[in-house]
């Protein structure tokens, strides 16, 4: 199992110093933490950082023998939480004060042979960034415990993961999920009515 193999390769990295070890933690999970951490701060650049000062507290967390595995708590679910609480702790006043809205990127340099060989429409491409481009914007609009949810959510983190993170009630995490969606839908239909249409 995947969470397994996760715990096992922590503890080998903790135990030996084995950096393949930890080579294989940071491929599985890179991509789906930077992906969250997009979502959640609605900034690249941000993503880029708080993603690099978890992996950074991982070594620290190795080096210094303090992961612990634990029953029921995914190795997936300890580094959301690092990433999750260095963004609250040192981005989030920054981010409340100075809401920016990014346009989604064209893709990096190492995808650009495969882009190119399908490349879309022109004004498909350009009607998929605006689009991306609300759906952040209808994002950052939405209270940081909403958004967090959805994150978490988008992601793939199961309900039990994203309480266990937030540290709120299953019931409270829910309602936030169903109030954050509606909050979501009704901005993206006041942009584009026929984008929300079942």
């Amino acid at each position: 199992m995947k969470e397994e193999r996760d715990v096992e390769l922590m503890l080998i990295f903790q135990r030996e110093h084995n950096y393949a070890a930890f080579e294989e933690l940071f491929e599985r999970h890179k991509d789906t933490l930077l992906a969250f951490l997009i979502r959640l701060t609605g900034s690249r650049a941000v993503a880029e950082d708080v993603s690099q000062q978890a992996w950074l507290k991982v070594i620290e967390s190795a080096r210094h023998g303090g992961y612990r595995e634990s029953a029921g708590v995914a190795f997936r679910t300890w580094l959301y939480t690092l990433a999750r609480n260095h963004f609250v702790d040192e981005y989030k006043r920054k981010f409340a004060a100075s809401r920016t809205v990014s346009i989604p990127e064209l893709p990096r340099a190492a995808e650009d042979t495969q882009w190119l060989s399908t490349a879309p429409d022109p004004a498909e491409l350009v009607d998929q960034r605006l689009m991306a481009a609300h759906v952040q914007q209808a994002l950052l609009s939405l209270p940081f415990e909403q958004r967090e949810v959805i994150a978490f959510w988008a992601a793939g983190v199961e309900l039990a993961e994203i309480v266990s993170i937030v540290r709120a009630p299953r019931d409270t995490v829910l309602s936030r999920k169903k109030y954050a969606i509606a909050r979501l839908r009704s901005l993206l239909q006041a942009l584009d009515p026929q984008s929300c249409r079942a």
